[in-house]
């Protein structure tokens, strides 16, 4: 049985800190660049459970000099979160295939992934998952790709990594992951459909 193993952040929902950026710049008067550049380097923190959401907003908060309030900054970035619509239906139909085992594999927070959970019922995509805070390791790292192969059901060259981060598809070839790099979300859920064609 091929095994699809499918990013979450920027493929099956919108980057929620470009938007939460946007959102904290704007409410600040600050430029969502620095923002933006801020929440990335923090989120690796998140995603290996170095920090908590709450730790990120406090570093956040005095590398900005201000005392923005954490409710706040909760309820941006969880609005933040919405689905790319047509990948999330092509993940879910070539899950209810039957022939096809789908896994998630992405950095991600548990903070953020129960958020997922809360709102849309995100682990009904999968059939398991691969989550970097429950490892402490984030792509790129090939441990990250490792673990998910140790979990799938076929092997490398059956299983299809797709992401939306260059660096992330270039560590997973070597493993011989056959990969796909996302774009637009048409362009993205076509190919998901596609895979069901081939088997």
């Amino acid at each position: 049985m091929p095994t699809l193993l499918c990013d979450v952040g920027g493929v099956l929902i919108e980057n929620p800190w470009k938007r939460t950026s946007q959102e904290v710049g704007e409410q600040l008067g600050r430029d969502p660049g620095e923002v933006f550049r801020l929440l990335s380097a923090l989120s690796k923190r998140l995603d290996i459970g170095e920090l908590t959401l709450a730790g990120v907003h406090r570093t956040l908060a005095g590398a900005l000099g201000d005392d923005y309030p954490f409710a706040r900054f909760e309820e941006t970035l969880d609005a933040a979160l919405r689905k790319v619509q047509p990948v999330w239906d092509a993940v879910r139909a070539l899950g209810r295939r039957g022939d096809w085992e789908v896994m998630a594999l992405s950095n991600m927070s548990w903070e953020v992934w129960d958020s997922l959970q809360r709102k849309f019922g995100i682990s009904s995509l999968f059939g398991s998952a691969v989550l970097s805070f429950e490892h402490g390791v984030v792509k790129p790292d090939p441990a990250i790709y490792r673990l998910a192969l140790g979990k799938a059901r076929s092997p490398p060259g059956e299983c299809t990594f797709v992401d939306d981060v260059l660096e992330n598809i270039e560590a997973a070839g070597p493993l011989g992951i056959r990969t796909y790099l996302a774009g637009g979300p048409s362009e993205t859920a076509r190919f998901i459909r596609s895979l069901g064609d081939r088997h």
